[in-house]
């Protein structure tokens, strides 16, 4: 067979470059899409997942169904402060929670919002030590209710197998003004007589919480 001239096979060399580059080219051009796309279905995944989650934080209370006997204050209740009455409606089952209803007992007043992780830790725990204090009684106020991504009040109680009292804040908060609440989760250790023996901020261990129950008197 004759030898191709020298012209022609650089020619056909040429061909050969030019092909392998706009094959590479191609393939470049389909990974890029393919990265496009991806990250355009990671985004639509996460504006579904916020959505979904901005969406699901529940009601707060009707304006006029809260009610208590306190003003708005700037600071927590102290050592020795009677906690102002209130009333609002329960989260589960209709009805109302009212603070009355506890006078002259042994009360852990527990405030906190749906998506507030310290406060998702703590009521589980907090539950099952009071459940160990036959005397005492746990009754808590959800507030800050759809601010932020979270499940909804009633979602995290029934995923915890949660039952205790639930009085469900406005949109206002004054619930937690009146209770002069700066961060969640609040607890106040409340005596019989009504009076704060102790109030907390921030995520307690279960140690802690037993020493703050027993202190109740």
């Amino acid at each position: 067979m004759p030898k191709q001239p020298k012209r022609e096979r650089r020619e056909q060399a040429r061909r050969a470059r030019a092909e392998a580059l706009k094959a590479a080219r191609r393939r470049q051009q389909y990974r890029r899409i393919a990265y496009a796309a991806t990250a355009v279905a990671a985004v639509v995944v996460v504006v579904v997942v916020m959505t979904t989650l901005g969406n699901s934080g529940g009601k707060p209370a009707p304006e006029g169904s809260v009610h208590v006997s306190g003003p708005a204050r700037d600071a927590p209740l102290a050592k020795g402060d009677p906690v102002p009455s209130f009333s609002a409606p329960a989260l589960v089952g209709g009805g109302r929670v009212d603070w009355s209803t506890y006078a002259g007992k042994k009360v852990v007043l527990s405030i906190w919002a749906p998506w507030c992780p310290h406060c998702q830790v703590e009521l589980p725990v907090l539950s099952n030590v009071v459940a160990g204090h036959p005397d005492v009684s746990l009754v808590t106020i959800v507030t800050a209710i759809g601010q932020e991504p979270g499940p909804s009040p009633e979602q995290y109680m029934k995923d915890h197998n949660l039952t205790f009292p639930v009085a469900v804040d406005n949109a206002n908060g004054t619930l937690v003004e009146a209770l002069g609440v700066q961060a969640f989760p609040t607890v106040y250790f409340v005596n019989s007589d009504g009076t704060v023996s102790s109030q907390q901020t921030g995520e307690l261990s279960e140690a802690e919480l037993q020493q703050l129950i027993g202190a109740l008197t």
